[in-house]
């Protein structure tokens, strides 16, 4: 499982990272493995790897953190299914529509689609939800939060942006989570009935600096991205979803050692004072 979130962190096929593991013989000392496993070793483990029992290790990391409370932020972004030029990909598909005869509109494209519960303050990934894209963001709402409640920990505080404006929402996050949810209203004006007693409530008493903190889930989503790419390399969506949850592994290991060589830092600061 560590050898299949470090191929997520360096962007490696499952072949050319078994040649990397080949000279790096640090990681392998790391481990305490003497042989490098071959790369359909590492590809099926990961096709027989319970996906649930994966999830559940995001979990694992609020308890190293230290967390208490859990204020969260939901949101999804897009990977793309494959690593081919956006441009070349266009002309094809137009080419493609020229020659079947049919009538050039708008090419829809589908894509792998993550939603994730983030905690605003440490800023780790708490659980995700995938499905093929586009599709609309409210449905996965609930499905996401579901997932945090093995940690069993209490849920001060729930973000959103308008896409998961909902009263189905607002009840599953304040009855069963009892968090206060902070969503911007859709549709609001002169005439325009709010429905719903949350949806009422959440207008009348929204917090515009408890909803900033919303940003914080774009900030991970950025430095997923970055880090390890926006496109999957698998190609079957099983596969995928896998893939973007050693992803997922892969970027908490990494803020975790963030948070601690930040304490250290504060540490010796304190110290110096």
């Amino acid at each position: 499982m560590v050898l299949l979130a470090l191929r997520q962190h360096f962007r490696k096929s499952y072949r050319d990272f078994g040649e990397m593991l080949e000279v790096c013989t640090e990681i392998m000392d790391e481990l305490g493995l003497k042989r490098v496993p071959h790369w359909t070793t590492l590809q099926k483990f990961s096709k027989r790897a319970d996906t649930r029992k994966l999830e559940r290790l995001l979990l694992e990391y609020l308890v190293e953190a230290r967390l208490s409370v859990l204020h969260l932020a939901v949101d999804s972004t897009g990977f793309s299914s494959t690593s081919a030029n956006t441009y070349y990909t266009r002309v094809l598909e137009d080419r493609k529509s020229k020659i079947g005869g049919h009538h050039r509109g708008v090419l829809t494209r589908h894509y792998m689609k993550q939603t994730a519960a983030v905690e605003t303050r440490k800023q780790l990934i708490v659980a995700v939800k995938f499905r093929r894209g586009p599709s609309n963001d409210s449905p996965d709402f609930p499905l996401v939060l579901e997932k945090v409640l093995p940690a069993q920990l209490p849920v001060r505080l729930v973000v959103a942006d308008k896409g998961y404006d909902a009263e189905s929402n607002h009840e599953y996050a304040q009855e069963v989570l009892g968090a206060r949810t902070m969503i911007p209203v859709r549709y609001r004006g002169p005439g325009i009935r709010v429905g719903g007693r949350y949806r009422r409530r959440n207008l009348r008493d929204f917090d515009e600096d408890a909803y900033h903190e919303r940003a914080k889930v774009e900030t991970v989503f950025s430095v997923e991205k970055r880090k390890m790419g926006s496109h999957v390399l698998a190609r079957v969506p099983s596969q995928q979803h896998k893939e973007l949850i050693f992803r997922a592994l892969s970027y908490n290991s990494w803020r975790m050692e963030s948070l601690f060589l930040l304490f250290i830092e504060d540490f010796y600061k304190a110290a110096r004072g």
